[in-house]
């Protein structure tokens, strides 16, 4: 392994070497091992509920422990600790300090440690209520059936029942260790009872935190900063502050019960519910800070009271009230529940591993200060008021408010610097990548992200105005509040004249106030009812007079001139039940547009539209399609209808092939199963479909509608070609333009689908079966000197056609202003394929630094990659695009800015249709920047350059696909759709 991470200093810039040095061991565990599928909502909550019911008891055992050896202590006073041990006046109180002392100081480690386990396996919203459960107080409940328990054994016998009661608590906790040490994952990296996949989308998920996992470097500069951060100071103090009444009630709880009355078995028994009183307030605060987005602090302020109510009611009642002093001392123990919220806070808004570490530390400093000092506000000479005691527990709720308001001040601040600080103009909303999620970089060293305001969002944050977060499947706020998060297109048909205004009154001024009833007419405005028309209706003061019949007396006016009440034209519709009138509609304003460039020559539109209307198996597949991107694009209630449609159109496919009926509609089904697949996430059946409509073009000897076929041909070829420069097979067979093509066919025209002409396309194929058949060879052999030189030559042949390449416009483009624009954006998006394909045989067949024939000579890879991108910026982000900015990503691009130029106009193209296929592009591209960063398989492309490579290590290098990169052939790339 480590001679895969040699390279040479001066192929590495410098700003490359230190970001590399500094990324998170999540990122590089998710450069090595990206490529699985994405996880269902289903699969998520599976991988959670399997995390909680094995990593949770886990870390709840082993904080439970820790916490049962020192309130031991509190009951072992009732059973004589103090008699036996000859303790008088502050001895006890010193004793319970000192105890505090040792045991923080072998158990340090203890709250740190689960503190950083849960901030890498959770999400912010999901810390709060786990950390309830891990830091619950069951330690009182433990310890006070373990005191009863005890209570039991006669006073014969050999030890005193309190030596007893430290025995049994010590052996548990020293056993429990060593199954901590070997079952106790630290991250999800290591975590034994997820599988490789479940490991992988547990670490992705959590990118959104911007918190890093875990690191093993130690970084002075965090170190350094958590000590100057005030909120490490702020968090120090308020942990000392609510750890002195858990300090003096841990030590002398037993004895304040105990001075009510109650036998040493009852007080065990009665100091039981103090457990769960602890339990249940981090349990309801922590649900609380969970559903109350941002209000952290003012729920620890909140939560804080509840203990101060407890402490002045003890402070206040008689001692002779003895059901009132127990709810007292049963409320004192709610200070958990701001103890664990304060916890959360920490690991929510710290960020680099070396400062989470200094501030935890810091933190349980805090905490053992306090459990220090707690017990000695109880002072003996005021046994068994304890009035110093309740008055300090009272003051020390109240510098806890006041710390969490000043913590919530400093947050708010330092949150709208963060903001300021980031360029307004930028409107793109940045995706978390490796580089900002796991960069091990602290909170202060992480840019803030600007929220713009915009129209886009989910219906839910539209109705109340306001700020929608746009995350996917869920905003921000609907999974905090529960809601229902649906975004995209609400259609809405409506009159065109109520929906613009226009129709209110014969008086033409539209006015908010009712008309007076002296002016009301007796024909004023009333709706029709649409019936089966649902075409654009235009009345303009026009009243129900108006369609009553023509009497005899007005001769001057033609019948036929009069309009008519019922319509003599229906549309296609009005026979369809309203979900396939709704969802069909949607096919033909919202997908079709954006599958053409050209808005006039449309085969969605002008050729397979008017076919479903006879072909129910094509219908049923449009209106998968139409369901299916509605649910991409935040509609989840209609992935059924999606699954239905594609499930009836897949039924209709197979009766139609089983009785030979392989007519246009069945193609065009295939063509839009196909076309689903692809935007649902590119899983394999695409290419099942894929190569059916290849033999099912193969087969056809009709020539009827010539324009339909050919637009199959040119689907099902496309995407077969592209397809194959993201995944070198080794399967692919020379074949020339007319085996690709129809006899008829212009190969230089270019197509309006594709963006470019069947001519380079060709090209492109014959580039992918070279490199795929060169690699095919290199896999059991190195290349003799005449294989060379035939591929020398060939590869010649192909740039030199690639060079002088000629693609024209299509005919059916006119010289209007829009045709015109249409004309100079096809033309740019089919030359920016043309340099593609010439920086995509750079990478897959090797450079030519020798000058070429016909003068034309070497263009480098730099050369390429800066007019590939400078012609990119003038275009729109479209879906045409994704094939030249997948090989952008897929080259060795140094400079960030164009990563990140890359990477933002593949997340635009997904913000515009959410499509499989471009997530998949993404999650490659990514994981080709994260492999170049770790210096993966440079060694391998090192002996390749200097042509002294064995036969293995160059098939390991050039087999793999574009530059040689270690992932490139893999599955995780198999099918994509780049057309």
């Amino acid at each position: 392994m480590t001679d895969q991470k040699v390279a040479p200093a001066v192929d590495e810039p410098e700003g490359k070497q230190h970001a590399t040095k500094t990324l998170d061991e999540a990122a590089q565990y998710l450069a090595r091992n990206a490529g699985f599928e994405p996880l269902s909502a289903g699969e998520e909550r599976k991988m959670i509920r399997k995390m909680d019911w094995i990593l949770l008891p886990m870390l709840f055992m082993t904080a439970t422990l820790g916490a049962v050896d020192k309130v031991a202590i509190s009951t072992a006073a009732i059973y004589g600790l103090e008699t036996d041990l000859h303790l008088v006046g502050q001895q006890f109180s010193w004793a319970g300090s000192i105890l505090s002392i040792g045991v923080s100081c072998m158990e340090a480690i203890i709250v740190p440690s689960i503190s950083l386990i849960v901030a890498g396996f959770y999400t912010k919203t999901e810390q709060p209520p786990r950390n309830a459960l891990v830091f619950a107080a069951a330690s009182s409940v433990f310890n006070g059936f373990l005191s009863w328990a005890v209570g039991h054994i006669p006073p014969t016998a050999a030890l005193s029942i309190w030596q007893y009661l430290f025995l049994i608590t010590g052996s548990v906790s020293t056993l429990w260790s060593i199954i901590a040490f070997i079952l106790l994952p630290s991250a999800p990296m290591d975590a034994f009872f997820l599988t490789p996949r479940e490991k992988y989308h547990a670490v992705q998920r959590l990118a959104s935190n911007k918190t890093g996992i875990t690191s093993q470097k130690w970084k002075w500069d965090q170190a350094f900063e958590a000590v100057i951060d005030p909120k490490t100071w702020i968090l120090f103090f308020f942990n000392i502050a609510i750890n002195i009444p858990n300090g003096g009630l841990l030590t002398f709880s037993g004895i304040i019960i105990n001075n009510l009355g109650f036998s040493p078995v009852n007080t065990s028994l009665l100091n039981m519910p103090t457990g769960v009183m602890s339990t249940l307030s981090a349990f309801v605060f922590s649900w609380v800070a969970a559903k109350w987005a941002n209000r952290r602090c003012l729920v620890t302020m909140l939560a804080s009271c509840v203990p101060a109510v407890g402490a002045i009611l003890v402070y206040t009642l008689p001692r002779t009230n003895i059901g009132g002093q127990v709810v007292g001392i049963y409320l004192l123990y709610t200070y958990f529940g701001p103890y664990v919220v304060g916890i959360s806070m920490a690991q929510a808004n710290t960020a680099g591993n070396t400062k989470k570490t200094v501030q935890y530390s810091v933190l349980y400093i805090g905490y053992a200060v306090g459990s220090l000092i707690g017990p000695q506000t109880f002072r003996a000479n005021q046994a068994p008021e304890y009035t110093g005691g309740f008055v300090a527990m009272l003051a020390c709720y109240c510098v806890c408010v006041l710390l969490m308001a000043g913590y919530w001040i400093l947050a708010v601040s330092l949150n709208r610097r963060r903001v300021d600080g980031v360029d307004p103009t930028r409107t793109e909303e940045r995706e978390e990548d490796l580089g900002e999620a796991f960069a091990d970089k602290t909170d202060f060293q992480q840019k803030g992200k600007k929220e713009n305001r915009r129209r886009t969002g989910c219906f839910q944050c539209k109705q109340k105005h306001v700020q929608c977060t746009e995350e996917h499947p869920r905003c921000r706020r609907c999974e905090v509040l529960g809601l229902q998060c649906v975004r995209g297109l609400r259609l809405t048909f409506r009159e065109d004249a109520m929906q613009r205004g226009l129709s209110f009154g014969r008086e033409g001024v539209w006015t908010k106030r009712p008309f007076p009833k002296t002016q009301r007419k007796k024909g004023v405005f009333q709706g029709l009812p649409l019936h089966s028309y649902i075409n654009r209706w235009i009345f303009l003061n026009v009243t129900v007079d108006d369609f009553k019949p023509i009497r005899a007396s007005e001769p001057s006016i033609q019948l036929e001139l009069a309009p008519s009440p019922t319509p003599f034209t229906y549309h296609p519709f009005h026979t369809f039940p309203e979900t396939d009138s709704y969802l069909l509609d949607y096919f033909i304003r919202g997908i079709s547009p954006s599958c053409s460039l050209s808005t006039s020559h449309n085969p969605y539109i002008s050729l397979v539209i008017p076919l479903c209307f006879t072909s129910q198996t094509l219908r049923n597949a449009l209106l998968a399609v139409a369901a299916n991107q509605l649910c991409l694009l935040g509609r989840p209630q209609l992935r059924q209808e999606a699954c239905h449609y594609k499930d009836k159109a897949l039924q209709g496919l197979q009766r139609e092939l089983s009785n030979s009926l392989q007519d246009e509609g069945a193609v065009a089904a295939v063509v839009m199963l196909c076309f689903q697949d692809i935007s649902d996430g590119c899983s394999p059946s695409w290419m099942t479909h894929l190569r059916g409509g290849l033999k099912l073009i193969n087969c056809n000897t009709s020539c009827n509608l010539p324009s339909l076929w050919k637009f199959f041909r040119m689907y099902f070829v496309a995407h077969d070609i592209m397809s194959r420069t993201a995944f070198n097979d080794g399967q692919g067979e020379e074949a020339d333009s007319f085996q690709l093509w129809s006899d008829g066919d212009d190969l230089e025209e270019i197509d309006v689908l594709m963006g470019c002409s069947r001519g380079l396309m060709s090209l492109i194929h014959r580039i992918s079966v070279l490199a795929s058949t060169r690699a095919k060879i290199l896999d059991t052999r190195p290349l003799t000197t005449s294989e060379q030189q035939s591929h020398t030559i060939a590869t010649i042949e192909l740039h030199h056609a690639l060079v002088s390449l000629k693609q024209t416009l299509p005919g059916h483009s006119d010289s209007n202003s829009n045709s015109l624009l249409e004309r100079n954006d096809l033309e740019r998006i089919a030359d920016i394929k043309r340099l593609t394909a010439l920086l995509y045989l750079t990478e897959r067949l090797g450079p030519l630094r020798q000058t070429l024939h016909n003068n034309d000579t070497f263009t480098s890879q730099t050369h390429l990659i800066t007019s590939i991108i400078e012609s990119i910026s003038t275009l729109p982000d479209m879906a045409t695009l994704l094939w030249p900015l997948f090989v952008l990503g897929n080259v060795k691009l140094e400079n960030e800015e164009h990563r990140r130029f890359v990477l933002d106009r593949l997340l635009g193209i997904q913000k515009s249709r959410n499509l499989g296929s471009v997530r998949r592009a993404i999650e490659a591209v990514k994981h080709s920047f994260g492999t170049k960063d770790l210096g993966l398989n440079s060694e391998a492309e090192a002996e390749a350059d200097l042509g002294f490579a064995s036969a293995g290590s160059r098939s390991r290098s050039r087999s793999t696909g574009l530059g040689g990169l270690q992932g490139w052939g893999q599955e995780r790339v198999r099918y994509i759709s780049l057309a």
